[in-house]
């Protein structure tokens, strides 16, 4: 028997004028008669962390019954289509937020994934330092050779005034990951930015803007080499190419139509390239870019930072119009309850259309969805008091097989996050002796 299957190199680039874009899995890079374990078909974890600030209403969010087949509640309720893909936990306290963790609203973002949050700076803003966060501790374990170790996105920037942020250095405000105890990652919140960064092509904002006017589409630079890969590659692989970059393509063109909508002045370098003016786009634009990483392996770690702690967006599309940081401090009325639960409600909308795309995306034997492990979670649960008991944690994915879904786990009363962070570690491979408050490990 002759085996003359093809062979293509897993980090394979189309490459182009200026850029270089990441493949997706393909059956020609398996060998033939080779076991799968040992391939690039074998196991790929990934892993994410999607924060919301100013807390979720526990009355309306966390589920009656516990244990499996339990009833939503009403702003989880848009993640039902993924019951058997989730696992959603009660009764934890997150870190408190005293004066020496970053505050009430500091400290419940920045302690998110270390427990630990901002360490005292005594009053100096040349000091910035924290612990390394949880999704470094596993980057260093699954990351392996993607492109980026990992991606910090957000959707808006607290700013760098010194004082204006709970008495600590802004930078605070703006991350969720730590390289190190003096490494801060802060989030990148230009869709443009970041697709450059995954794609190629950097440059300053004058030179980003400059070529998105003169340029065609990044995609045609690699055509001539795309046809040749078209070529040799069976049926199967080129529908899985032909999906791959029409993906890219969808978001490329959502990005040079933001671009004609921006009011951004060239002239001014602090102005935002690429920013959507509506955020509902840009939202949907952050996760598009998120499901690119983790298709074409460009990237295995990403944590989002929907907004925030003490955001002032409003949310006037959804009928919302005080802030969401005021909104947030409800009255504990009817309607004010309501105008609540429909920003968090909402997210949980862009989330699963997010689980929506990496369930529909085949990776080796099975789905984007099957070989994650995403974190979905705030630093306190009710707004108006900043309360740290009783926060919202959800796990979402099959983590290659090591995560049951349909599961509602009531935690012993007062669990530290962390502890649930040390679990998650352990199963992308992970093993941490403890982090922040952390008292031991959760079981999951």
């Amino acid at each position: 028997m002759f085996i003359t299957k093809k062979h293509l190199d897993r980090r394979m680039f189309l490459r182009g004028a200026g850029a270089a874009v990441a493949l997706p899995l393909l059956d020609s890079m398996v060998p033939a008669a080779t076991a799968q374990s040992l391939t690039a078909a074998g196991e790929r974890l990934r892993f994410g962390a999607v924060y919301v600030p100013n807390g979720i209403y526990p009355q309306m969010w966390h589920p009656e019954q516990t244990g499996k087949d339990f009833e939503f509640n009403q702003i989880m309720k848009p993640l039902e289509p993924f019951r058997q893909y989730l696992t959603t936990i009660s009764q934890m306290k997150a870190p408190d937020g005293s004066k020496d963790m970053g505050g009430i609203h500091m400290g419940a973002s920045a302690a998110f994934l270390n427990g630990t949050g901002p360490l005292s700076n005594n009053g100096d803003f040349n000091i910035v330092r924290s612990k390394k966060t949880v999704d470094q501790y596993i980057a260093d374990v699954i990351a392996g050779d993607t492109p980026l170790r990992s991606l910090e996105l957000g959707t808006e920037d607290m700013g760098t005034s010194a004082g204006a942020c709970d008495g600590y250095p802004c930078i605070f405000f703006n991350t969720l990951s730590w390289l190190d105890d003096e490494s801060p990652s802060p989030v990148a919140i230009n869709p443009q930015v970041t697709f450059e960064r995954m794609y190629g092509e950097p440059g300053t904002p004058e030179q980003r803007l400059a070529r998105m006017r003169r340029k065609q589409s990044m995609l045609d630079s690699v055509l001539d080499e795309t046809k040749r890969l078209q070529r040799v590659i069976g049926a199967s692989d080129n529908a899985i190419l032909d999906e791959y970059l029409t993906n890219i393509r969808r978001v490329e063109e959502q990005l040079q139509k933001m671009e004609l909508r921006s009011d951004v002045v060239a002239n001014a370098p602090e102005g935002p390239v690429g920013i959507p003016e509506d955020f509902d786009e840009h939202m949907t634009l952050t996760y598009d870019l998120l499901h690119l990483a983790f298709q074409g392996d460009i990237s295995r770690v990403f944590t989002f930072m929907t907004g925030h702690e003490a955001s002032g967006r409003s949310y006037a599309f959804l009928g919302v119009t005080e802030p969401h940081h005021t909104t947030s401090h409800h009255k504990d009325t009817e309607e004010s309850l309501d105008q609540y639960a429909r920003i968090n409600s909402y997210q949980m909308v862009k989330l699963a259309e997010f689980l929506g795309k990496l369930e529909s995306t085949p990776d080796g034997d099975g789905t984007l969805l099957d070989s994650s492990l995403l974190y979905f979670g705030s630093g306190m649960s009710n707004g108006p008091v900043h309360d740290r008991h009783n926060v919202p944690a959800v796990l979402l994915g099959r983590a290659g097989g090591r995560l049951e879904g349909n599961r509602h786990i009531e935690a012993e009363k007062d669990l530290p996050t962390a502890n649930l962070l040390l679990s998650m570690a352990d199963m992308l491979g992970s093993e941490i002796e403890s982090i922040g408050h952390s008292t031991g490990r959760m079981q999951i």
